[in-house]
């Protein structure tokens, strides 16, 4: 599928919740119809139709996007790129406004740009080292995955516990003077995994598992997640 997202404009005037003098405009990504999101939705309601399910997310200040698919109206933090998970029959809107425009996040190359926490991520599903993984990374313009706070260990470790997602996913962090260490030189961790790090020898990066973070042998072979800064 064609990764550049042409963008078919359909008005939906919704009011909000908040503040009944304030409407929303989203854009329905007419290319992308029959996606769903990889990520978890961050809430599932009933709804009767599509401006209904819009009405919903424009209600919902952290809501990016709706999916909605037989009267269930799947909301999103997120925006959707064409490395979705497929499902017939979902029609996808994003809410206008509701991340920067221009967006700095380069989805038409298969980022997907999140509104809460502010992240721009791509998974990376091919198998590789650490190092690998971060060069390749670094030639998208971005880095390991950069968790070094509790809002985006959070965010990931559900994108992680997806069905199609790989169970173990390196991060952008590295054992550097005994001291872990994040690729912009930060060092705080919110949830390491039970017993961990265990300190064994050669064990200087670290991947994502269940139960939150593990030091690991570097040579490792593994899926990965790349952030781009904002």
């Amino acid at each position: 599928m064609n990764a550049v997202l042409f963008l078919i404009i359909v008005f939906i005037q919704v009011a909000y919740a908040r503040n009944g003098d304030s409407m929303h405009r989203f854009e329905r990504q007419i290319t992308l119809e029959g996606l769903l999101a990889r990520e978890h939705p961050s809430s599932i309601q009933t709804s009767l139709d599509e401006r209904t399910c819009a009405g919903l997310c424009g209600q919902d200040g952290l809501c990016a996007a709706v999916t909605y698919l037989g009267g269930n109206c799947n909301m999103y933090r997120s925006t959707l790129t064409s490395s979705a998970k497929s499902f017939p029959g979902a029609k996808h809107f994003i809410k206008a406004g509701a991340l920067p425009d221009p967006d700095p996040c380069p989805v038409s190359r298969g980022f997907t740009s999140v509104l809460s926490p502010r992240l721009c991520y791509k998974y990376i599903s091919i198998f590789n080292n650490w190092t690998s993984q971060n060069d390749l990374c670094h030639s998208e313009g971005g880095r390991l995955v950069v968790l070094n706070s509790q809002e985006k260990q959070e965010f990931m470790t559900s994108f992680r516990s997806q069905v199609h997602v790989s169970d173990l996913l390196w991060v952008g962090m590295q054992q550097v003077n005994n001291v872990f260490t994040w690729e912009d030189g930060s060092n705080y961790v919110w949830k390491w995994a039970h017993g961990e790090p265990d300190n064994e020898s050669h064990q200087n990066c670290v991947r994502l598992k269940i139960g939150g973070m593990s030091d690991r042998q570097c040579s490792r072979n593994h899926a990965a997640v790349c952030e781009i800064p904002l």
